[in-house]
């Protein structure tokens, strides 16, 4: 019975994770890329350093 349990228990297991989807799609993760990527190219710093004295 102990066996029969194991058996059912990695089963369902496998069925948990197969059935799990990612909530986001291949467009939404280009489009958070480009966003970033904008980000770090438009010339601005936020380094934590300003106002400063030194």
């Amino acid at each position: 019975m102990r066996r029969a349990l194991s058996i059912f228990a990695l089963a369902l297991l496998a069925v948990g994770m197969y059935s799990c989807e990612p909530e986001t799609d291949v467009q939404d993760t280009e489009a958070l890329m480009k966003t970033i990527d904008q980000e770090s190219t438009d010339g601005k710093s936020s380094n934590g350093d300003t106002g400063r004295d030194g």
